[in-house]
């Protein structure tokens, strides 16, 4: 992989899309994006492709910002060209209520994911982080926590770099079956956010942190 991978995001339409790309080529990311949908974009380190799999051959992470229906049942040319490649899962498989999940209790979106591509490396990343977030200015000072899941750990260290140069703040958790506990901590956080008539910038943040936030071997 390059030094700085390039950046495939399909579903780059929706809110959450779009705002990733924005963010990601401020990060100074080179961005290659998709979706069903037009995508406007006036910035020149974004590019508009025509097509998924362009996209995706293009690009040496991808991040699927698309529905959990659609990241189910992705088509057979896009399942391969993501071979060999980091895969990010951002989707939150979310009820109707969006009070839980809708995968089984043994198996996350993610997880799903995974078993469609057994040559590339899944992680679990930036589903706890909302549209509002992402489109707030870095320097507006707050930054959020988020999570990372994946059974890869030099993928996992790729995702965090990226996750770190757009503001925010990673956490590693741990394998990818911890995925089933990140999807549903966003049910929890809207649930909180609507109980409490929060604003849509609401988020996590992990209290106590050392300031170098350097990993320790687990014991």
């Amino acid at each position: 992989m390059s030094a700085q991978p390039r950046i495939a995001i399909i579903g780059a339409a929706g809110t959450m899309g779009s705002a990733l790309a924005r963010r990601t080529a401020a990060a100074g990311y080179h961005v290659v994006v998709h979706d069903r949908r037009p995508v406007v974009s006036t910035d020149p380190s974004i590019v508009v492709v025509s097509s998924p799999e362009e996209a995706i051959t293009l690009a040496d992470v991808v991040i699927l910002a698309v529905p959990y229906d659609i990241e189910r049942d992705l088509p057979a040319s896009v399942l391969a060209g993501l071979a060999g490649r980091i895969v990010i899962s951002m989707t939150n498989p979310l009820t109707p209520s969006m009070d839980d999940v809708v995968t089984p209790h043994d198996e996350s979106a993610a997880e799903h994911l995974a078993s469609q591509l057994p040559s590339s490396s899944v992680v679990k990343a930036l589903n706890t982080i909302s549209a509002a977030a992402l489109q707030r200015s870095p320097s507006d000072g707050e930054v959020f926590d988020t999570f990372v899941a994946s059974d890869d750990r030099e993928a996992a260290y790729v995702i965090e770099d990226l996750i770190r140069r757009m503001g925010f703040r990673p956490w590693y958790v741990g394998g990818l079956i911890l995925s089933r506990t990140l999807e549903r901590m966003t049910a929890l956080l809207i649930g909180i956010a609507m109980r409490y008539r929060l604003d849509d910038t609401v988020g996590w943040y992990v209290k106590g942190a050392p300031s170098d936030q350097e990993e320790r071997p687990l014991p």
